[in-house]
């Protein structure tokens, strides 16, 4: 089966039941391709196949992204036709593959925020902020002690007195700071 096509099967893919015809016709795959698509995702454990219908759990989408990257297909094109809750999802599910134990919405009360995932493995933890948006984006560290700025590997370290100055400059800091586009 061409990995392209199980693309079109994932924006699909919601808990609930489908019958083959409405599969094909949300697909844009003709009935016999997308018969054999729904049958090939249900021999991966995706899906639950019954006559003429098939049903989908709350974790199959996530199931068919793996199984889709697996089959290579490229992940910014995956990551394209996911939400970002899914997205949040598919970099979790890439941690546990990868043999971290992953945390997705780590909350924390005192201090209170979320974390959008902790992966960790050997004694060392990830923090992730997952961002499924197509901008450059600008790291930084928040401090609260320190009393200048300072970068770590071009990334800058602000302590929290400094935050406002910081955000009125910061086009002049961008020849010094690591953008990510």
């Amino acid at each position: 089966m061409n990995s392209s096509l199980i693309l079109k099967a994932i924006p699909i893919i919601n808990e609930g039941s489908l019958s083959f015809d409405d599969f094909a016709l949300a697909t844009g795959l003709g009935r016999k391709t997308s018969t054999e698509l729904v049958r090939m995702l249900a021999r991966n454990e995706i899906g639950y196949v019954d006559s003429d219908f098939v049903s989908f759990d709350q974790l199959d989408k996530m199931r068919t992204a793996m199984l889709a990257l697996k089959m290579g297909v490229d992940v910014e094109d995956l990551s394209g036709i996911l939400g970002w809750k899914d997205f949040e999802l598919l970099a979790t599910n890439i941690l546990d593959a990868s043999g971290y134990v992953a945390h997705h919405g780590f909350r924390l009360k005192k201090p209170r925020m979320e974390i959008d995932i902790v992966g960790i493995k050997d004694g060392m933890a990830l923090l992730i902020d997952c961002k499924h948006w197509k901008r450059f984006a600008v790291p930084a560290i928040l401090t609260l002690h320190l009393e200048s700025i300072t970068f770590a590997d071009d990334v800058p370290v602000i302590p929290i007195i400094k935050l406002r100055s910081f955000l009125n400059e910061v086009q002049g800091y961008l020849n010094e700071i690591k953008v990510v586009s």
